[in-house]
């Protein structure tokens, strides 16, 4: 399936940026994939290990010496420089999967890129990886599909040009294509954006097997989390994933302790929710101060905004086809409307995360919401999200009287269209954002 992540891979490649790759994201959202198919691409030797399910992998990385290692890593692959195959070095590449279980090779791959053996390396890591660490290598984070690739996957992808010009034109799009995309958006919402499901889904052409899909890869993130995490903190992060529908179908979508079981505090699930957020399981969403609102800048640029420091915040599922399966064993279908708001808002939570913007969002004391604000050019541009094609709201002019902004948007299923400062956008649209 076509990432539009393999793009910056692509860059990389035919740059001067020789610093290792590398890929994070959660289990199941295709990292490996990604990395295998392009360098089944661009290079001739794909040099492979994995230090989770190769215990040997991570004892060749057992020495402080890159020149010794790298000689450990040509015996283990057979390598041999005195054949023809293997004098073009720049044939090679190096993927390392799973580096997170071998420390020392994190440390170590600028020092093994140096001997000259490995001069292009591919890290992947479902865990976190420090900031300072990151700072060494070109970091690719990758999420679960988008929609626009979702309509490349199901082979749809003429769509996606005429989705783009229309949201640049806000012209309408013709009716009966409007309503074959929101079909199609529909479609999406259910399955979501994990490679794997997506091609579950296409195998056998019917949604009759994708809550279970859904429900396997949950457990197969509460088993992970109960290998890698002390009993305790495996239970509270496991809580907080099982608590997120009950957290989002309420009015107030803020998340609240309370609803994992009574008594529990900030203090005791911070550090559960961190590490959540960190191996991209959730996406937390924070409220801005109004006194913040005028000076994005200093938000974003600024101190970094994290849950430690902020109690008002809400949490997202990583996908959003994951999220549907879950609000089904809380909600009949059809949603009602506080269920769809909540799919909805998921949604464009990840779609905003995966188009790399952070996830804010603003309350009023007299209750006006503004469900996400977007930075851009240097002030905050208001989104609002509904169901269905009513958009009436105040928040936006509430939020207007703080501070000033050149338009607002409304997401809904309203065709494209820019009226009084007001730009309409599709929810099939929000990836073009």
């Amino acid at each position: 399936m076509k990432r539009t992540a393999i793009e910056h891979l692509i860059k990389w490649n035919q740059t001067s940026d020789v610093r290792p790759v590398l890929l994070t994201g959660s289990k199941g959202v295709g990292k490996t994939y990604l990395a295998c198919d392009f360098a089944k691409s661009f290079f001739k030797r794909i040099l492979y290990l994995n230090f989770e399910h190769d215990p040997y992998a991570i004892e060749l990385f057992q020495a402080n010496d890159p020149f010794l290692v790298s000689k450990r890593l040509l015996e283990y692959f057979k390598l041999d420089n005195t054949t023809d195959e293997a004098t073009i070095i720049e044939d090679r590449l190096l993927i390392l999967d799973e580096i997170s279980y071998c420390p020392s090779a994190l440390h170590m791959l600028t020092s093994i890129q140096y001997t000259g053996e490995f001069p292009r390396i591919i890290a992947i890591s479902s865990h976190s990886i420090e900031n300072k660490e990151k700072e060494l290598f070109y970091h690719i984070p990758i999420y679960p599909m988008q929609f626009n690739e979702f309509l490349v996957a199901i082979a749809k992808d003429w769509y996606i040009e005429a989705i783009l010009t229309h949201f640049e034109s806000n012209k309408m799009i013709p009716d009966i294509v409007h309503k074959e995309l929101l079909a199609l958006h529909d479609l999406y919402l259910q399955i979501g954006g994990m490679p794997g499901i997506i091609n579950e889904y296409l195998n056998f052409n019917n949604l009759s097997n994708i809550p279970e899909q859904h429900s396997l890869l949950m457990g197969t993130y509460k088993n992970y989390q109960s290998v890698n995490n002390t009993d305790g903190e495996a239970l509270k992060m496991n809580q907080v994933l099982d608590s997120l529908p009950l957290q989002l179908i309420k009015n107030n979508k803020k998340f609240q302790y309370k609803l994992i079981r009574k008594g529990t505090t900030h203090s005791m699930y911070k550090d559960a929710i961190m590490r959540l957020a960190d191996q991209n399981y959730v996406i937390p969403g924070y409220k801005i101060p109004t006194e913040c609102l005028s000076d994005p800048c200093a938000i974003l640029e600024g101190n970094r905004l994290s849950i430690n420091e902020i109690t008002s915040f809400k949490l997202y599922l990583s996908d959003v086809g994951m999220f549907h399966s879950q609000l089904t064993k809380h909600s009949q279908k059809p949603f009602n409307n506080s269920t769809r708001k909540a799919l909805l808002e998921n949604y464009i939570a990840q779609e905003l995360q995966a188009n790399g913007y952070p996830i804010l969002f603003w309350e009023s004391e007299s209750m006006a919401k503004i469900d996400f604000l977007l930075p851009k050019d240097n002030e905050f541009i208001p989104i609002e999200v509904f169901c269905e094609n009513n958009t009436r709201s105040k928040s936006a002019s509430v939020l207007k009287q703080t501070i000033d902004f050149t338009y607002s948007i409304k997401i809904s299923s309203r065709n494209f269209e820019f009226n009084k400062n007001v730009k309409y956008v599709p929810y099939y649209a929000v990836f073009c954002l």
